[in-house]
């Protein structure tokens, strides 16, 4: 498809301005790429609710779930190369993990959230939710909910322990340095893109601004304000990053970047081609978790793997239209109550020509 991006820079930025004046957002960044070359990158609003200090295209804001396909693409990498299949169990490579029927959930079962074991074990505080390798013990012997593949529920939290342990055990290395080494680096975003930030990257961090939402302090806030949590790596949901990090991880995983592609043709199109459902989910079209694997299928009901990519809790997006080539990525700082509906990401979608996602 052809845009005329001359007019299009001016018109989204106006966009978003329009959205920070109105008081709607607080600070927020667009970018695209398309075929692999960056057509926009732009920035507004502040980095906190009291407004004082402006965005630019160098803050990172939290992603949450959007970080998801981060970890499932450093997954299919290993399943590509053969190193394990998605009909491997579990327990093959992380022998606690057994028992209770976990013995039969397999990575497919895992990365396409149909593992059964969504709900978030006992924790007393955020030091032990931080703790990679207590997590994992806990995850270990958790009791599913239901047998493997039977329904697909949304790993929200779990699925950072679940998938990342295997890819530990399997590579010998800590799940940080696996993401850096096999996503971050060949993608070029590594210091625009973090599932850990240290104290240098975190006087980049926009803060979230809750001002528009009940209770308060929200969970948002009391996980990604503390430090603790947002130094772990926990990709299911810690993340932070700029747009176009978001944005520049999709034109890559399509291979659309020269020199960098994170999953072969092959490998993307068993990944994002079809819905993975569990033997007894009913079918409703009109919710936004239409898996493949680890990715949300975003496009029309009659075209599901036109658009793939992953929403946030916070608003955040990054997805790839294979219509238009189009990499996007979208992040922001203040809280909605009427999430997953946030009107700014429809207003950017109606002149893009894309299909509305409520993620």
């Amino acid at each position: 498809m052809d845009y005329d991006w001359q007019k299009l820079v001016p018109q989204l930025q106006e966009i978003l301005d329009d959205e920070v004046a109105s008081g709607r957002e607080c600070g927020c960044q667009l970018a695209i790429y398309q075929h692999g070359e960056l057509k926009l990158d732009l920035a507004a609003g502040y980095t906190s609710a009291e407004r004082l200090q402006k965005v630019d295209t160098g803050n990172l804001f939290p992603i949450y779930s959007s970080g998801k396909p981060f970890l499932a693409a450093a997954m299919l990498q290993q399943v590509a190369k053969g190193v394990i299949s998605l009909d491997t169990p579990l327990s093959e490579v992380w022998e606690e993990f057994t028992g209770d029927g976990k013995e039969n959930i397999t990575v497919l079962h895992a990365i396409s959230h149909r593992a059964g074991l969504h709900l978030l074990p006992k924790t007393d505080s955020d030091d032990e939710l931080a703790d990679w390798q207590l997590m994992c013990s806990r995850v270990a012997n958790a009791v599913p909910r239901y047998a493997a593949g039977e329904h697909t529920t949304y790993h929200a939290l779990t699925f950072a322990w679940i998938l990342g342990e295997v890819l530990c055990r399997l590579l010998g290395k800590p799940l940080q340095k696996i993401m850096q080494e096999n996503i971050l680096e060949p993608a070029g975003i590594d210091n625009d893109m973090f599932f850990g930030t240290d104290e240098t990257s975190d006087r980049r961090f926009a803060l979230i601004d809750e001002s528009g939402v009940e209770p308060r302090p929200s969970w948002h806030v009391q996980m990604m304000h503390n430090p603790v949590i947002r130094h772990a790596c926990i990709p299911s949901f810690n993340g932070c990053g700029t747009a176009a990090a978001l944005a520049k991880f999709y034109a890559a995983l399509a291979g659309d970047i020269s020199g960098c592609e994170l999953l072969d043709k092959a490998m993307l199109d068993e990944a994002t081609l079809k819905l993975q459902r569990g033997t007894k989910s009913s079918v409703d079209e009109n919710a936004w978790y239409q898996f493949g694997m680890g990715i949300v299928l975003g496009g029309p009901v009659d075209d599901r793997a036109r658009l793939f990519g992953h929403g946030g809790a916070a608003g955040a997006e990054g997805l790839y239209d294979r219509k238009t080539g189009i990499a996007l990525g979208f992040v922001k700082n203040r809280l909605l109550m009427e999430h997953p509906d946030h009107p700014v990401r429809d207003r950017i979608s109606e002149v893009l020509a894309l299909p509305i996602r409520h993620w």
